[in-house]
């Protein structure tokens, strides 16, 4: 008896899946078990079998008006798509958090930078070759400071840019 329900359940699922109407019937066998076939039989009774979808296509939904829905209408998303697009919005938000976790990196390594620079100073003595050398470190100072704030605004400009992004396309965080 399983082996008849599994095998009808295997043709309804066979048979569902064209987009073509089947006939199928139950017929009872000589033994008096029902079997599924394509043909009428004496005491059998017709099924109705629809496509996978759930609608038959030959009476699928209209527009109002009774015409065809227009091509312009935005189709239903599919589960596939819904999990594409909330992938894209995660991986979105992984980009942008990178992105501000480089601008924090590149902060500390200015701060670190500009650290160095000022202990180097601090152990230059109070003489003209030290007066010299201060000026020196000054102006390295300067420099890697200039440095890091380009280097700073590039970085924040590309968080700002993957900001509008997340709000424009939507970002979601890894786990939710």
């Amino acid at each position: 008896m399983r082996l008849i329900a599994l095998s009808a359940v295997a043709i309804c699922a066979f048979l569902g899946a064209f987009e073509t109407q089947a006939q199928v019937y139950k017929c009872p066998d000589a033994s008096g078990r029902l079997a599924l076939q394509q043909t009428p039989c004496a005491g059998g009774a017709k099924l109705e079998v629809r496509p996978a979808s759930g609608h038959d296509p030959v009476s699928a939904p209209q527009a109002v008006g009774g015409a065809a829905p227009s091509a312009s209408a935005s189709p239903k998303k599919g589960y596939a798509d819904q999990l594409a697009e909330e992938r894209e919005q995660r991986e979105r938000w992984v980009r942008m958090n990178d992105a501000r976790l480089a601008v924090d990196r590149e902060r500390r390594t200015c701060d670190r930078e500009q650290a160095d620079l000022a202990s180097r100073k601090w152990a230059s003595n109070n003489n003209l070759a030290g007066a010299t050398r201060d000026n020196a470190i000054s102006g390295e100072m300067q420099a890697a400071a200039t440095m890091c704030a380009g280097r700073l605004r590039s970085l924040e400009a590309e968080v700002t840019r993957m900001e509008a992004d997340c709000s424009k396309m939507g970002c979601r965080r890894p786990g939710t």
